[in-house]
């Protein structure tokens, strides 16, 4: 059962400047009121500045682990589909193991001496602390995120079964960066189209079989070009729905996922687009 939970999907958030920089004020307030590791026999003018300096390492750190670290590491393993709640124990507990590291250093550099002992000791104490909220936190989030989109899909799935597919004939006409390539299909027949580096891939069907087609352009490109048809729609930054092809919506901790019609691709659904998808569902019942 806890290996189950611990491969459940949980969202892949990238650490933001302004929770890093929070996250840093506060170590240096902790370490200004409670004055742990010695600092409370310090009375140096300087034990103000000291103990901001744990909470600028702790900064230090958290871009460090965010912006090096990741870049380092594969893409796939930091990519949204892949993240799991065990993935996001492990990170935070990288991300702990760096914080401690760091202000260990940080404190041989203070007391003018490298002991094995302070990096144990810190990396203990930073554990100690951390490993609880990171716990509950993750565990906190995850049924939260879970509850609030399976709701979601759930609301969307009965809007779905209220309405049956506009059959509509009109051409779609998609020009490619260099002016002179085009695609052009039936509304009915196309299903979404993804962006690919500089392509985009477009999804369609003809005599009911799926086929893609690739055209040299961008997802911003195609998006203008098809305001004509609004039940074309932007979903996530790499793709955009049909929204009439639309077969079911389901609903996990990282959000929607969109299941269309002649096709078994499962299309995300970002945060900031789902309230227009849910408008536009709304407005074809």
């Amino acid at each position: 059962m806890i290996k189950d939970y611990l491969n459940q999907p949980y969202p892949f958030y990238h650490s933001r400047w302004k929770t890093s920089l929070i996250f840093c004020i506060y170590i240096g307030l902790f370490m200004l009121i409670f004055q742990p590791f010695g600092l409370s026999n310090y009375h140096g003018i300087y034990k103000t500045l000291i103990c901001f300096g744990y909470g600028l390492v702790t900064l230090t750190m958290l871009i460090f682990d965010s912006y090096i670290i990741q870049s380092l590491l594969s893409k796939n393993w930091f990519n949204n589909n892949n993240w799991t709640v065990k993935k996001q124990i492990i990170w935070h507990l990288v991300v702990i193991f760096s914080i401690g590291l760091g202000n260990s250093i940080y404190t041989s550099w203070l007391n003018s001496s490298w002991r094995v002992s302070t990096f144990i000791i810190f990396q203990f104490y930073t554990l100690a602390v951390g490993i609880i909220p990171i716990v509950i936190t993750t565990i906190i989030t995850q049924n939260r995120m879970l509850s609030e989109n399976l709701k979601s899909a759930q609301e969307l799935n009965s809007t779905l079964h209220l309405q049956e597919e506009a059959i509509d004939n009109r051409a779609v006409h998609l020009v490619a960066g260099n002016e002179k390539d085009y695609f052009e299909l039936e509304l009915s027949h196309l299903l979404y189209i993804e962006s690919t580096g500089n392509y985009i891939e477009i999804f369609y069907t003809l005599n009911d079989e799926l086929k893609s087609l690739l055209l040299r352009s961008t997802l911003k490109r195609t998006e203008s070009q098809l305001k004509a048809h609004p039940t074309i729609l932007k979903c996530h930054r790499a793709f955009m729905v049909n929204t009439n092809k639309i077969a079911q919506v389901k609903g996990n901790s990282q959000g929607l996922r969109l299941v269309l019609k002649h096709t078994e691709t499962e299309i995300p659904v970002s945060r900031n687009f789902s309230r227009s998808l849910k408008d536009q569902l709304n407005s074809i019942q």
